[in-house]
């Protein structure tokens, strides 16, 4: 999913055919290349050298270049074709650098590409050290050298234009430097990114999952055949990792649908990741593709199914908003105002969608806009421009849809949260204040890495969200063929609303957005029989900038109904002191009492606090609240007995896990409040769970 196109300007490039003895219509192997280099004349390694150049074989041109350069190692030709090709091979361009300063110390504006009798390099030499100088962060001197390209090449030179929008891009760079902003960056290291390019990622609104897009060879060789015949790179393919209870990411993992001669590549997902939109290009122009998780697995991809978005142009992104009324997608058709243009469609009251509407020149500029994300506001729009306002390469911007549904015009993040290299695929948790994204940096692994970000300034504002968990009696997995899903209906919004949002089947988790100071029905349905299983009613708070509300329910499957669970402790979640409070409830069965921090949702809840804690917050206190229902227990003897150990285990496990990080020691403090005994009076009737199992349970909330 290459979104830059390589720029080659090269002078009296021939129509010329070179064989070699190779097979007439097939191209050559790298062993007859590299048979090529050991044996051929000089004069026969430049015509083969350009030859694989202009034909696109880079990689194949660079084991030719290399034995140009050892005949011939000062040659300031020979450095220049060394230098393009490490530069857009691998975008390694502190490598290109000492190539390049060779190169621009002979420079010719006739120079012949063909002609072994060549020391020269074109006038390109100094543009293409400008580019590694700006990628560098050295714009000075990446100035200095994109104005001596100016002076010196031919006016026609299809490098001029591109060198002017990069002179604005370096004083842009200069401005936003002199006044960084304040993110955290880290490279999410080997347990994601490698030597291969890593991009495209994709993260579930809580942060427990991550998708995205590698370039590596798969582990019985399958892929060795189907290499990129210029870059000599893997095809594309989408994995997952999970985060473990320790911060670190599963080892990923490949999805099924991946063919091992075929491209796929990470775009978004929908909010209960039950479907990932695709980027595939298998006729020579790119189109989005969906699959569906079914039958614990992601099924075949096929096209996008909606009209008017695919077309004979380039497609490249895509992603549906939270609401599903809005769908954001990226093609650069006719008519835009320039380059990969962002288009939106919009959702009728008929269920039908509106034509494609370009978002305007607010957001799109006459160059390129891509990978557009929207958080879970629905407002709140980041996508990657490479226009004027960039520092260098893709930036990612922020902008907000107004309430006449004009968006105003996209800002720059600020640097260092964009590099003067690709900054690209920007996507947040739920609260926006983490995010993934692609770059190319000096700490990175490959060619493109993916890097986690922390800001404390691009937050959602005005905003409640709904978290819920489903969970059944037994605690397995939701069945598949049990089709539950919940019912969101707003009861005063000023358009009646009614939204299906549907439970994850990994975990049971489902989240969606609401709107502050709104009162809201839930209804939880079995969609096989039809059947609304249980209802509940909530209002959301007007004052707080971000909110969260929280419901747990538990699923009897083989009596296909809802335990309600009352909300006894008041864990809806608003933000204080910056930071929103956390809560955490999990119901028990018959007896039971402990937990482990290293699965499930209290995984995640202790991965929440250890996020305050390394974006700055203090201290923090965590709250027990911990209960036994009624229901005689003759192992602990008494239900008080039975609640105080759900207590105390809960509170030994948080001290041991929290104190074994020297970091988080004397950091936070954790606070038993209540361990009681619940519920309604035994009726011997121990069977009835929808009766006692909301007695059953320990809580948390930080303060």
């Amino acid at each position: 999913m290459d979104l830059k196109k390589a720029v080659f300007s090269a002078v009296a490039i021939l129509a010329t055919t070179i064989t070699f003895g190779q097979r007439p219509g097939e191209p050559l192997t790298e062993q007859e290349v590299r048979d090529i280099a050991a044996t051929a004349k000089e004069s026969e390694l430049v015509m083969q050298n350009s030859t694989l150049m202009q034909d696109g074989y880079l990689y194949y041109s660079e084991i030719i270049a290399d034995r140009l350069l050892e005949l011939n190692p000062q040659n300031p030709n020979y450095n220049y074709r060394k230098g393009f090709l490490i530069l857009e091979i691998r975008k390694d361009y502190e490598g290109a650098i000492p190539m390049f300063q060779k190169a621009v110390t002979d420079t010719d504006q006739n120079f012949d590409m063909y002609s072994h009798r060549e020391t020269s390099s074109p006038p390109d030499a100094y543009f293409h050290l400008a580019t590694c100088y700006h990628l560098n962060e050295d714009i000075d001197k990446a100035i200095e050298n994109y104005n001596k390209f100016l002076e010196i090449s031919r006016s026609k030179s299809e490098l001029r234009p591109v060198t002017e929008l990069r002179l604005k891009q370096c004083e842009e760079a200069k401005r936003q430097m002199a006044a960084p902003v304040n993110v955290t960056l880290k490279n999410m290291g080997p347990s994601i990114n490698t030597k291969y390019p890593e991009y495209s990622p994709v993260v579930s609104l809580d942060g427990s999952a991550l998708y995205f897009t590698a370039r590596k060879p798969w582990e019985n060789g399958e892929t060795e055949n189907f290499r990129d015949l210029a870059t000599n790179q893997y095809p594309e393919d989408v994995y997952v990792s999970y985060l473990d209870f320790d911060s670190s990411w599963t080892t990923p993992q490949k999805l099924q649908f991946c063919d091992d001669e075929r491209n796929e590549a990470s775009i978004s997902m929908s909010g209960d990741e039950r479907k990932i939109y695709l980027y595939q290009d298998t006729v020579g122009n790119g189109d989005i593709f969906t699959t569906d998780f079914y039958h614990a697995k992601f099924n075949e991809i096929e096209p996008l199914d909606m009209k008017k978005v695919n077309s004979n142009d380039w497609e490249t992104h895509c992603m549906m908003s939270h609401n599903k009324r809005r769908f954001f997608f990226v093609s650069d058709r006719p008519g835009g105002f320039g380059g990969r243009d962002i288009y939106v469609m919009e959702r009728k009251k008929n269920g039908k969608w509106t034509n494609p509407k370009n978002l305007g020149p607010g957001i799109n500029t006459p160059y390129d806009e891509d990978a557009p994300f929207i958080a879970i506001d629905n407002r709140t729009l980041y996508y990657a421009s490479n226009g004027e306002k960039s520092i260098g390469g893709f930036d990612i911007f922020k902008s907000e849809m107004q309430e006449d549904s004009t968006w105003v015009e996209g800002s720059n993040l600020g640097y260092p949260f964009n590099s003067t290299n690709d900054d690209i695929f920007y996507t947040t948790t739920l609260d926006g204040r983490r995010g993934y994204m692609t770059s190319y940096r000096k700490d990175g692994k490959g060619e493109k890495d993916i890097y986690e970000i922390f800001n404390d300034y691009l937050g959602v504002k005005d905003i409640a969200v709904l978290k819920g968990l489903i969970k059944t009696v037994d605690d397995k997995p939701i069945p598949e063929d049990f089709a539950i899903n919940v019912k969101l209906v707003c009861l005063n919004c000023d358009e009646q609303e009614e939204r299906q949002v549907f439970p994850r089947l990994r975990d049971g988790v489902f989240m969606t957005g609401l709107q502050p100071c709104k009162d809201y029905r839930l209804e939880y349905t079995n969609l096989k029989d039809s059947v609304t299983m249980g209802e509940d009613e909530f209002s959301t708070e007007c004052e707080t900038n971000y909110q969260e509300i929280y419901r747990e329910l538990l699923l009897d499957v083989d009596k296909r109904a809802i335990i309600m669970i009352e909300d006894t402790l008041d864990l809806d979640t608003v933000v204080t002191g910056g930071y929103p409070d956390l809560e955490f409830m999990h119901y028990f069965a018959y007896n039971k009492n402990k937990l482990s921090v290293k699965k499930g949702d209290l995984k995640k809840f202790v991965k929440d606090v250890e996020a305050q804690l390394a974006n700055g917050r203090e201290s923090i206190t965590i709250s027990i609240f911990s209960s036994a229902s009624n229901v005689p227990t003759k192992t602990y003897g008494t239900n008080e007995k039975l609640a105080k150990i759900r207590a105390e285990n809960m509170k030994y496990d948080l001290v041991a896990y929290f104190e074994q990080f020297e970091q988080y020691k004397g950091k936070v403090n954790i606070v038993i409040v209540t361990s009681e005994v619940k519920g309604p009076e035994y009726a011997k009737d121990a069977s009835n769970k929808e009766k006692y199992f909301p007695y059953q349970y320990v809580g948390l909330k930080t303060e």
